[in-house]
């Protein structure tokens, strides 16, 4: 049996640098992974099945291509991002008001831990792609996110998953080397800090989140409540 080596935490925001602006960052991340992006919001609407007129929080939008998506596909959703990251906070909105979304999303600066600036339940849908390993407390997080749902509210958060089988880890190496500007090094990074399916299982068990259920792949895991 493979041991799962132990969590490697990651910084909590991404933000310009001498070896990267976020507006090259939100190219490459449309360019690799646009696909991914049109899936995750394709989950949504035919898992989840948001009603009509849903309020949405994004939890970490980065470039904000996640959401813009849904958005996209449906016109009568609003949907407001939370992001560590101010630099990502300036290129999502140019990407919203380039894909023709900015009239119904806005984002703000904040973490998932600490979201005492946004009232309580509601939200009808929390949605989050690929920000949970960047989490620095997951059981503060999630209790965040239970008060601002409403009580019947839906949730869909996506990660990557720490224990992937051999294959998946095959994919990611030789992906990874075809990743421009370090991107395929910060992947791995982010996997190495994301958590295994069982640790989010335990620990929706010990705060009494029953009605939140986990599945996974051979490469990610999923978060729902529908």
């Amino acid at each position: 049996m493979t041991s799962i080596k132990h969590r490697i935490p990651e910084g909590e925001a991404i933000n310009d640098s001498m070896e990267i602006t976020m507006e090259q960052y939100s190219e490459i991340m449309k360019k690799q992974l646009g696909k991914e992006y049109e899936k995750f919001s394709d989950n949504i609407i035919k898992r989840i099945k948001p009603g009509k007129n849903f309020k949405i929080l994004e939890i970490g939008p980065g470039p904000g291509w996640a959401g813009i998506s849904l958005l996209k596909k449906r016109p009568d959703l609003v949907l407001e991002g939370l992001e560590a990251s101010s630099d990502m906070i300036r290129v999502a909105g140019k990407n919203a008001d380039r894909e023709g979304v900015s009239a119904r999303c806005s984002y703000k600066n904040g973490v998932v831990e600490d979201m005492r600036t946004l009232n309580s339940s509601v939200y009808d849908l929390v949605i989050s792609r690929d920000s949970m390993h960047h989490w620095t407390d997951p059981e503060k997080a999630f209790s965040e996110i239970k008060r601002v749902l409403k009580p019947e509210g839906k949730l869909y958060i996506h990660d990557s998953r720490r224990d992937m089988n051999l294959f998946g880890k095959l994919i990611v190496n030789i992906s990874s080397r075809f990743i421009p500007n370090n991107m395929g090094k910060y992947w791995k990074s982010s996997i190495a800090a994301s958590y295994t399916p069982k640790e989010i299982e335990e620990l929706l068990n010990r705060i009494k989140y029953d009605k939140w259920s986990v599945s996974s792949d051979f490469m990610d895991l999923q978060i729902t409540k529908i």
